[in-house]
């Protein structure tokens, strides 16, 4: 069990920071968003030098992703919480329930297996020894 941990109690929900967003921010994160997954499909599903090319925009195109969206013309720092002068990281939503405590979840859950105990702690960081999952 993790005694010390840098996640927030409460998730980043894309969608309600995407509706905070101007037209012009909606427009440059969704263009880079679009050529992120364009490019993965091709690193994933096509041999080849379709492959090797696919993969290296895929690399290129999720640093543009992570400097358009978190630049000052982006969402800032919109997915950290200040707590008690210590940063706390809002994980993505798209994760579900994630344990506070060691970071698990449902599809990543402790090398033990795990549950939940409650809405942010898993069974294992709990101490309840009950494994619903993993």
């Amino acid at each position: 069990m993790a005694k010390d941990t840098n996640i927030a109690d409460t998730l980043f929900d894309g969608a309600a920071t995407w509706a905070t967003l101007s037209p012009e921010q909606q427009a440059r994160i969704g263009a880079v968003a679009l050529e992120l997954a364009v490019a993965g499909a091709i690193a994933e599903y096509l041999p080849g030098p379709a492959e090797r090319a696919g993969a290296e925009a895929q690399r290129l195109a999720l640093k543009a992703l992570e400097f358009v969206a978190l630049s000052v013309d982006g969402i800032g720092r919109q997915w950290v919480d200040d707590v008690g002068g210590k940063p706390r990281i809002r994980i993505p939503s798209v994760i579900g329930r994630v344990c506070v405590p060691c970071g698990c979840s449902q599809e990543d859950p402790c090398q033990e297996g795990c549950g939940w105990h409650d809405d942010v702690t898993c069974t294992a960081c709990a101490g309840s020894g009950e494994v619903a999952y993993g």
